[in-house]
């Protein structure tokens, strides 16, 4: 009998110890398939901008340091200055957005003195300049990144304030749109498709939501932060971060959120940079892939002064197309690692097409525990073992994977379901657990 049990014990230790290894090498199994470009750009660009133009095929990219936008095909066959350096009062460029004929184009003065900014709508057809917005402030102003929305409103985040700015379209001018503390340092930016909510990357308080018809932000300070460019895509938020001290951390994430997009219940990295130095800016979205340059090498440029801090380092360009799929757990390269939090303790799952496998840990008995079944759509049927013993389980995920609920019974008791017992939603910060829907998560 003692000989069966630790034998016991030891097949399970086997099959945790597997299931752990599997869930940290995940993320090297689930990226998302990416293909790179070298593109024919001059060194010193110091990209910062990026749109795709679904009619000609085309990229646009800015530069920080020549204050000019280039544009080029896939195939590198065109690559051609779109507008030339200082052209139309530019500056050095910053976000940019498409939207039919016209390209929205940001720029700043970088040094603080002497600060101006300017947004330039120009024909992409063409390259005429259509409108040109410049402002003048007496404080340091940087107009950093801009989102439009679908009937044509313009709102823009000033990265060095408290501020969002919008076009008056009667005064026919930039003025603030919205101030307030809550959204201060604010970089990337994007809006709901349904054009009622606006997404704003701080840099202090992270991802924060704004009610654009109340003007009221509608979610609390979270740990979401280090976000450059963000927008929308098949219902969840993608973002590249590439401000996390800890730089392996940095990378394409994807955000999920409520249904009615007002908080943020999941968040998953789906693309690892090549090189922990490399630094992406923003990026911009055609036929399910997500383009943006590999590394805009800003840490080798100076500012303040407009100049190359290392000329010999200066590296070719890399445009990376990401390959992005509509549902989250659907990916060619076979598995995704997922990390829930639930009532009882943490549950860290790989999800294949088919399968289901992953281990927890009870909180209040200091337990492992390992789960592994087929999945059918959005529900597994499966297997539970731990501590207490084993038995049957099925879990019913939602569309997205977001969350789920669980039933189980035990071996001992088959005759006994526990229906709806426990739930899990995907991890929203770091903290060790959190309320949600009047319970407790807890994510250790």
């Amino acid at each position: 009998m003692i000989v069966s049990d630790l034998s016991k014990t030891c097949t399970f230790r086997h099959f945790f110890v597997l299931t752990l290894s599997l869930i940290l090498s995940s993320f090297c199994q689930a990226q998302t398939k990416a293909t790179y470009y070298e593109l024919n750009l001059e060194k010193d660009l110091i990209p910062e901008g990026i749109a795709f133009d679904p009619h000609s095929k085309q990229v646009f990219v800015n530069s920080l340091r020549n204050n000019k936008i280039v544009g080029f095909d896939l195939q590198q066959k065109n690559t051609e200055e779109f507008i030339h350096k200082d052209q139309y009062d530019y500056l050095s460029g910053f976000g940019m957005e498409i939207m039919g004929d016209t390209l929205y184009a940001l720029g700043n003065v970088l040094p603080p003195t002497g600060n101006r900014s300017i947004l330039l709508l120009l024909s992409v057809s063409s390259g005429e300049l259509l409108k040109s917005y410049s402002l003048d402030t007496e404080d340091f102003t940087y107009l950093n990144d801009i989102a439009i929305s679908s009937v044509g409103d313009i709102y823009i985040t000033d990265s060095e304030n408290d501020r969002i700015y919008t076009v008056n379209r009667e005064k026919d001018q930039l003025e603030v749109f919205y101030q307030n503390e809550g959204i201060l340092h604010s970089n990337g930016i994007s809006i709901s498709p349904d054009n009622h909510l606006l997404y704003l990357a701080s840099y202090i308080w992270g991802i924060r939501i704004l009610n654009l018809k109340t003007k009221t932000l509608v979610n609390p300070p979270n740990a979401h932060k280090g976000i450059d460019g963000m927008k929308f895509y098949n219902g969840n938020l993608l973002a590249i971060v590439n401000g996390k001290q800890d730089k392996s951390q940095n990378g394409i994430y994807r955000f999920a959120f409520n249904e009615k997009g007002t908080k943020i219940i999941g968040s998953e990295q789906i693309h690892r940079l090549q090189k922990e130095s490399d630094i992406p800016t923003t990026f911009a979205l055609h036929n399910g892939a997500m383009f943006f340059i590999a590394d805009s090498q800003m840490d080798n440029f100076k500012q303040e002064t407009n100049e190359i801090i290392d000329v010999a380092k200066l590296e070719k360009y890399q445009l990376v197309q990401l390959e992005l799929n509509s549902n989250p757990k659907s990916n060619k390269t076979g598995v995704v690692s997922k990390n829930y939090c639930t009532e009882i303790g943490r549950f860290d799952l790989l999800i294949d097409e088919d399968e289901v496998a992953g281990s927890y840990y009870l909180i209040n008995k200091k337990a492992l525990g390992g789960v592994w079944g087929r999945l059918n759509g959005n529900i597994m049927k499966g297997r539970w073992h731990d501590a207490d013993g084993k038995g049957d389980i099925t879990i019913t995920f939602t569309d997205d994977f977001s969350f789920f609920t669980a039933d189980y019974r035990s071996d001992d008791e088959p005759e006994k379901w526990y229906r709806d017992s426990w739930h899990g939603t995907l991890r929203t910060s770091a903290e060790p657990y959190f309320d949600f829907n009047n319970k407790t998560y807890r994510c250790e």
